[in-house]
Parts: structure tokens; C-alpha cells; sequence
């Protein structure tokens, strides 16, 4: 899934399951975890076992040694789904080169442009993505995609529609951020420290500063959540510039106050 292909199978849910499945044992043989995941007596159709295994290791969550499978992340580190989402998030920097990480850093830097399509798995979007990848992107590989860009936090999806608003994806960066409680940061060192979690929500472009969609939606949304203050001061020369709305926080944006994340 975030390595070479995505795939449908290896959803979120699946992989937090194979988790908390090993998590609750000490150590388990591959043909155990797999009557766990699919019982046998109830269990028919192509086994997606193999798809979730990947997916888990690809995320370092467990290891494989002469099919013995044992946990790589403590259960303490991993307590509930959101707890899951968070620690994905962190090891996303490591897959910059893989599909996942460029479909989702192309379809986040679309804007608008993402409008025009009427799914994310139409022909179009298909060629349109291959182009950009520079691989070929089938309708199963953006089903796929779909489920970790709506639970890692890039967007909305509506049916096969994607709409960018990445909220909770940057809200869990700036909690890997440690960023401390009611300080001021200059947008600059802001973004700085966010490249090191956030880089795939950026364009690759980043001499005009200026702010997609998705991010710009995220950091409106917290700003009126009271969880940061956006602030524009006219005569400091660190400026970031939101994607344009008419309806929020639209000024050019030289600091942000850090006011604790809400649940």
C-alpha cells in the first residue's frame, strides 16, 4: 500500500485490527494471525490477508521473521484508532518516493482543478494522475488511495468525489510538532518545522509561499476553532499566503499563536 501499489484491501480498519490482534500476544505464526483475521469455518472469497500483512510491516507496525510475526510498536504507543492515525501520519516521510506519497501530494496541490472531475477514479483523473506520477494509476490503486487520504486526514471524500480539506491531518502534524502552548512562531519557523511531518500536503514549489487548498482550509479551520490564532502583521517581510476565500481569514499570514489542540 505504501510501497509500490496501493491496493483496496489493506484498508485502515484491517491494519489497525492485524495490530491490536499481535499487540495482544506475545508472538504469533503467520498461519494463527491469518485464522484470526479470516476464520476459516466462516471465511470465503480471496484472502486480503496478504495486502493487510504488507501494509502493516510497510508501516513498521510489525515484523516477520521465519513467519513468526511480532510486534514492532508497543501497545502503549497504539491505544486507539486515532492513536493509529497519528503514528501513520508520522511514518509517511519515509515513502516520499513511493505512489501513495506522490498521488496524494499531486491530487492536494490540484486545487480547484480536482473540481472538474467527477471522481477520483473516472478515465480522465486516471490519465491525468498517470501523467503527473509518471506511472500508470488504475481505478483499483485510487480506491485504494481513497481510504488512507480520508482517514490520514487530507480531505473529505463525497462517494468518489474528493474534497480538500486536510484539518485533521495538519491538526495531528502540529501535535507531532510539539509546538509549545501559547507561544508565538514566526510562519517561517512554523512551516519549517511542519516540512518534517506535513511535507506531502506542500508543493514542491515553495518559493512563493503561497498555500493550497487543502492546507489553507486546514489553517482556517483551526484559527476558528481557537486551536491557533492566524495572525498578519503588514510590516514583517515572513509571509504565507492562503488560497483565497471570501468567506474566512484571507490576509497574508506572517505569525502563529499556538493554543492547544482540542479532542
Amino acid at each position: 500500500m505504501f510501497v509500490g501499489n496501493m491496493v483496496t484491501e489493506a484498508i485502515p480498519a484491517r491494519v489497525f485490527a492485524l495490530y491490536r490482534i499481535v499487540s495482544s500476544k506475545k508472538e504469533l505464526q503467520r498461519s494463527e494471525l491469518q485464522a484470526f483475521m479470516e476464520p476459516p469455518e466462516i471465511y470465503e472469497g480471496n484472502s486480503y490477508f496478504p495486502a493487510i500483512l504488507k501494509a502493516a510491516t510497510e508501516l513498521k507496525l510489525v515484523n516477520i521473521q521465519d513467519n513468526s510475526i511480532s510486534l514492532l510498536v508497543s501497545k502503549e504507543e497504539i491505544k486507539s484508532i486515532d492513536d493509529f492515525r497519528r503514528y501513520a501520519i508520522s511514518i509517511l516521510p519515509d515513502y516520499e518516493e513511493e505512489q501513495f506519497w506522490k498521488c496524494t501530494n499531486v491530487i492536494v496541490n490540484m486545487n480547484e482543478g480536482i473540481y472538474k472531475y467527477g471522481a477520483i477514479s473516472d478515465s480522465d483523473m486516471l490519465n491525468y494522475m498517470s501523467n503527473e506520477v509518471g506511472q500508470n494509476i488504475s481505478a483499483p490503486m485510487m480506491r485504494g488511495w481513497r481510504f488512507w487520504a480520508q482517514f490520514l486526514g487530507f480531505g473529505y471524500m463525497n462517494g468518489f468525489s474528493f474534497l480538500p480539506n486536510a484539518y485533521v491531518y495538519v491538526k495531528n502534524v502540529i501535535a507531532l510538532m510539539g509546538l509549545e502552548k501559547n507561544k508565538e512562531y514566526e510562519i517561517d519557523d512554523f512551516m519549517a518545522q511542519f516540512m518534517h511531518y506535513g511535507k506531502i500536503l506542500l508543493s514542491s514549489s515553495l518559493s512563493s509561499k503561497n498555500l493550497n487548498i487543502a492546507m489553507s482550509s486546514a489553517l482556517r479551520q483551526l484559527h476558528d476553532s481557537g486551536e491557533i490564532v492566524l495572525k498578519h502583521g503588514s510590516d514583517q517581510d515572513m509571509k504565507w499566503i492562503l488560497f483565497p476565500s471570501s468567506e474566512a481569514f484571507n490576509q497574508p499570514v506572517s505569525t502563529i499563536v499556538y493554543k492547544g489542540l482540542k479532542k
